[in-house]
């Protein structure tokens, strides 16, 4: 990668996702086979997408905190889940992006300040402990990732409501994380802004205002699994779509969702009274 982290501009536009149902939203791990086509083509069989975006995404990131991102590699099994890792980054970035990377060797740092992809890595070990080795997320949706390097898959997810809630849904979402895949879903939120860093003290958020703008908000995640070493790489994209660019049967969609949503989901989405306002904005617009 060049000093700056800037490479030639793109004209893509970027990728389109809906992953809204008019069903009752409940927290699922809702995992498909990755290379599935949403709609994009061959940017669905992409684990690092680039588009017209990316420059704005840089910036973004140069402005995060260095101390928001964690590395632990204080004996030998997690130096082998950070090479097995950063080597498999590596080749699919000159495979799918080859003008992101130079001859240097890649590291962490390097490879975040080019994609627009969040990451973290996420290792098995001895007697079934899993931890966060790697935390590589510049934007957060109101959560801290300082804070879950070697935290485990159950207490990162604790605060997420039906989520994970015991031992054994935990160990099978980490097989399929480790073991199997690679596998992509997506969760949503709603925004009053569309800023990318949502961090609780670092970031901006925006309060939702009668009239004001909104954004439909989707984090692309996909699971790489590296089961000789007991770990997976994890992506999060982050996309933020204005309520002005959904059709009218999104925002529908959209509506029915939000005033559907169950009280302890809205809450921890931080919209609390405001979905049922902004779910009959979105039926009258």
């Amino acid at each position: 990668m060049g000093e700056s982290g800037q490479t030639a501009p793109t004209t893509t536009d970027p990728a389109r996702y809906f992953p809204v149902s008019a069903r009752p939203y409940r927290m699922t791990v809702g995992l498909s086979a990755f290379g599935t086509d949403f709609g994009n083509g061959a940017r669905d069989g992409q684990y690092f997408q680039r588009d017209r975006d990316a420059e704005h995404y840089r910036r973004a990131k140069a402005a995060v905190p260095l101390g928001r991102y964690r590395v632990l590699d204080g004996d030998d099994e997690r130096r082998a889940c950070h090479a097995a890792v950063l080597a498999w980054m590596a080749a699919t970035l000159r495979r799918e992006h080859p003008e992101l990377l130079d001859a240097s060797e890649p590291s962490y740092a390097s490879i975040a300040q080019v994609v627009q992809e969040d990451f973290a890595v996420v290792r098995r070990g001895p007697h079934g402990r899993d931890e966060a080795i790697a935390v590589f997320v510049a934007f957060p949706s109101g959560w801290r990732p300082e804070t879950i390097a070697g935290a485990g898959f159950k207490q990162i997810h604790g605060p997420v409501p039906g989520f994970a809630e015991n031992d054994p849904a935990i160990a099978s979402m980490l097989a399929s994380m480790i073991e199997r895949g690679p596998y992509v879903r997506f969760v949503w939120t709603i925004t009053a802004d569309d800023h990318l860093d949502h961090h609780p003290e670092e970031g901006r958020r925006e309060a939702w205002r009668d009239g004001g703008d909104g954004w439909l908000r989707v984090e692309r995640q996909v699971t790489v699994p590296f089961p000789a070493v007991g770990a997976s790489l994890f992506l999060i994209r982050t996309y933020l779509y204005p309520f002005a660019m959904l059709g009218s049967e999104q925002r529908d969609t959209l509506a029915y969702a939000l005033a559907r949503m169950p009280a302890e989901i809205a809450s921890y989405k931080g919209l609390n009274e405001s979905a049922r306002r902004i779910a009959e904005r979105l039926r009258n617009s």
